[in-house]
């Protein structure tokens, strides 16, 4: 192994073919574990499918929105954004005016003389003003948004279509208000913060949106079928994800050439549902691949050349370089090798100034790029060094595990390096890596149903409710390639919530019979089997809300009793860092790591996600949570926590201070996420409620110390002036009681 300068006091180490192989094995399964996989992916794929069909089915089955990009890939880093394209109804293009006659509705013919490949002018072929668009729903018209040309012809502006866009994006409401909007390539682009921490894990962190107005094809434009046909050529993508493909639609999205004379009125041909299908097809290795560049691209890339290139061409180098590889060269030791390929053809294009698209291979992605030769010097010199390098720039690109100085430690030597991280790092990293492998497959699917759709569900009013359930009993189309452990579950948790809003209208209105009541409880313990412990609390819940308190403790003995069936359960969740817990004896453990388990038949039953409510839900509330309605339009809350909670409202007097003893220990375990203050406000209510003033305030005063750097609603000022009310009440002026009343 020879050891030469780079940059500073950077060494440089040299691997043989052998060592390589092994360094990047290691590399590759730190990924799977810290940035992505197949199975992550593959949960991803599940959770927008289901995303875009509740979408479709609340817009009765009209209006279609679409995921793009890392969002719908599952490939995000921390910079990704979040591209959508919405569909409205009964506007199309064709490339064949007979065909366009065919379709009912407006019809745009695809006119692609002189524009640049990939783009063309929309000409309007047929119209009828008794058909609605989405712009006659929004104060506009189909006609608003064309512009009729010398010739007598009528083209739809991409301008104006924008413009509405951002018009629309403007009067939405969010949780921090209208958001700023501004245009991006073919988007109206929307930008909010995360108040919550829900998308961007960040409290405060700012949420991108790009909105694309898409137009779909009455059939697949010419270059579409001729990138099929021409399928039977290669070995990837699969004849099965060929098939697949066949059967989705293309759109062209509002934008031109950006050098065009006439670019306002010129729109580009968009494969994005193509695009995503093959990279949903993609295995481990070029998933990780795929990320590694994207990091390469920001951490390196991007300082000496801005904007010079993106996250697309680096899916395309992946494409390309993927159509011609034979199936055993998808192995972890070929990660960096696979890795180095991409970059060398990526090198290849930049000194070119060439990367034909992938479907559409007469377009080239550089076009009106790499103008300035200085810069183009600059990225070809930060590749090259990467090239050269690769090992050492692949693992300062990992997250969470430190591979880089594991790698300084062992100067360089791969035995020692390898021995190192077997003591050093996750196990799962080097020898347990597949008994991990399925509870990982478990956990990013919890993640997928709880988080990405149950967050966006639980807002929904009962109509819409009725609505999904309609839908999901149609067995829609839409959602046949949706695996049965994310859709059960989602389909449940619809359910539940359409029963939770039908028990509190029976709380508020008090006329109902005792049948009635035991009718709908039945139903929510039918559907409470969502996952393992979280489905089982809303019932739990309902009987607390109606004051059933022996009821409400029987569901709780029935978690710890079906726990029992099965070994250490995945938590898929935000309100703890523990991945796992194991449900026993009556009490509740929780693990940092996932579990080495045998897992039960029915799979989603291995998991338990964070209880969520909302806003609404109030009436149905234990008190401590009602405080937490007042600043929250929707919040999540530890299952543990909350299941001894409930157990603390059904137990009898003598019990409780044990009780409240165990949800302190559990409060404590979870206490290191953006959730935990809401933990410590339900236990402060519990010593509050028990008389321990001078414990309730310390719970307090631990909350608001969670939230206050970062300006976060946080229910603790409607709690502590009740505490402080209480205190002159009572009258009790002992030297605590003076402090926290003084504070």
């Amino acid at each position: 192994m020879e050891e030469s300068n780079l940059t500073g006091n950077t060494k440089v180490f040299e691997f043989s073919e052998e060592k390589m192989s092994k360094v990047s094995e290691i590399i590759s399964n730190s990924m799977f574990f810290t940035m992505t996989c197949s199975s992550k992916t593959e949960a991803q794929m599940c959770s927008i499918l289901l995303l875009e069909f509740l979408y479709f089915s609340r817009y009765k089955k009209t209006v279609q929105r679409y995921f793009g990009g890392s969002a719908a890939e599952g490939t995000n880093i921390k910079t990704s954004d979040i591209d959508k394209m919405i569909v409205g109804p009964n506007i199309y293009v064709c490339s064949d005016p007979a065909e366009g006659q065919m379709v009912r509705g407006h019809v745009f013919l695809v006119d692609s003389s002189d524009c640049s490949q990939g783009h063309a002018k929309l000409v309007l072929l047929k119209t009828d003003e008794t058909i609605p668009t989405i712009f006659d729903e929004h104060g506009k018209t189909l006609n608003d948004m064309l512009e009729e040309r010398q010739d007598g012809k009528r083209l739809l502006s991409n301008e104006k279509v924008v413009s509405f866009w951002m018009n629309f994006l403007q009067k939405r409401e969010t949780a921090t208000g209208p958001p700023g909007t501004s245009r991006h390539g073919p988007c109206a682009t929307a930008k909010n913060t995360d108040p919550q921490g829900y998308i961007k894990s960040k409290i405060g962190g700012v949420i991108e949106q790009d909105f694309a107005h898409g137009i779909p094809f009455c059939s697949h434009p010419p270059v579409g079928k001729d990138w099929l046909k021409d399928r039977e050529n290669f070995k990837w993508p699969s004849k099965k994800v060929v098939e697949k493909i066949k059967s989705l639609t293309c759109h062209i999205v509002a934008v031109g050439d950006k050098m065009s004379e006439h670019s306002d009125v010129e729109w580009r041909i968009s494969y994005l549902l193509w695009e995503r299908e093959l990279v949903w097809s993609f295995n481990d290795i070029q998933l990780q691949c795929y990320v590694l560049l994207k990091v390469l691209l920001k951490k390196y890339i991007d300082p000496v050349a801005p904007e010079e290139l993106s996250s697309y061409h680096m899916k395309t180098i992946v494409f390309w370089e993927s159509e011609n590889i034979i199936d055993n060269f998808w192995h972890p030791k070929y990660l960096i090798q696979f890795a180095r390929n991409c970059l060398l053809c990526l090198k290849g294009c930049i000194l070119n100034c060439t990367l034909k698209h992938f479907i559409d291979r007469g377009k080239n992605l550089f076009l009106w790029r790499l103008r300035d030769p200085k810069v183009k010097d600059a990225m070809l010199n930060v590749i090259e060094e990467i090239i050269q390098n690769i090992i050492r720039y692949s693992m300062q690109c990992v997250e969470g595990i430190d591979l880089n100085t594991t790698l300084e430690n062992s100067d360089g030597n791969v035995e020692e390096f390898l021995r190192k991280c077997r003591l050093d790092h996750d196990p799962r990293i080097t020898y347990d890596f597949n008994e991990s492998r399925e509870p990982l497959r478990l956990f990013h699917y919890g993640e997928a149903s709880s988080l990405n759709v149950n967050v966006e569900t639980v807002l929904a009013d009962f109509s819409t409710l009725a609505r999904y359930k309609e839908s999901f009993e149609e067995n829609d189309r839409y959602i046949k390639d949706v695996h049965a452990s994310i859709k059960i579950p989602v389909k449940k948790f619809i359910h539940i919530r359409s029963a939770m809003i039908l028990a509190k209208q029976m709380l508020l209105s008090k006329s109902f019979s005792s049948e009635e009541f035991q009718k709908l409880t039945n139903f929510m313990d039918e559907n409470s089997d969502l996952d393992a412990v979280s489905g089982k609390l809303y019932v739990a819940t309902c009987f607390v809300a109606f004051k059933k308190y022996d009821k409400g403790a029987e569901v709780m003995k029935k978690i710890y009793a079906a726990s029992k069936k099965s070994d250490t359960l995945i938590y898929a969740g935000l309100c703890s860092d523990c991945k796992s817990m194991c449900v026993s004896g009556g009490t509740l453990i929780q693990d940092r790591g996932l579990p080495r388990c045998s897992l039960p038949q029915t799979k989603y039953l291995s998991i338990f996600h964070d209880v969520i409510f909302a806003q609404g839900d109030l009436p149905l509330l234990p008190d401590a949570l009602k405080f937490e309605c007042f600043v929250d339009k929707v919040f999540l809350v530890h299952p543990s926590v909350y299941l001894l909670y409930l157990k603390i409202l059904c137990s009898k007097f003598t019990e409780k201070r044990d009780n409240i003893s165990q949800l302190e220990n559990a409060v404590y375990e979870c206490d290191v996420t953006l959730h935990t203050y809401r933990h410590f406000n339900i236990l402060g209510y519990c010593y509050f409620e028990n008389g321990d003033y001078e414990e309730a305030f310390k719970c307090y005063r631990i909350s608001f110390s969670r939230t206050v750097d970062n300006g976060r609603p946080n229910a603790v000022i409607y709690m502590l002036p009740i505490l402080v009310y209480s205190i002159l009440q009572n009258q009790r002026f002992d030297s605590d009681s003076e402090i926290i009343y003084q504070r």
